[in-house]
């Protein structure tokens, strides 16, 4: 379920994210909308793509491997299923009421 967040301003003078290529930064961003209240996301680049970027004509694996070489997600395999999750999600969102979907690495 997507979900309304914000972006912390101290987002954008972390290292690791302004080392990423602007597409890369943006989805970065997004991803947080279809991540759960702990920043599990499931691993699936054509839904992120279609969720997220529908417009753009980028590879949405291509940006994932990116943000998984500059320690922005990681990946990870649970119940079956490849799931990302978002480095320091905690530190940018503080969810009232958090609820979780998926498993945690």
């Amino acid at each position: 379920m997507a979900r309304i967040r914000s972006i912390h301003p101290g987002q954008w003078s972390d290292e690791d994210f302004v080392a990423l290529s602007f597409p890369a930064r943006i989805l970065a961003l997004a991803l947080r909308n279809i991540a759960d209240d702990r920043g599990v996301f499931e691993w699936k680049p054509l839904t992120i793509k279609m969720q997220l970027l529908p417009a753009d004509s980028i590879d949405v694996t291509a940006l994932l491997s990116e943000m998984v070489a500059n320690n922005i997600v990681i990946e990870f395999d649970a119940e079956g299923k490849r799931y990302g999750a978002i480095r320091n999600f905690m530190r940018w969102q503080r969810p009232k009421k958090p609820t979780y979907q998926h498993p945690c690495p």
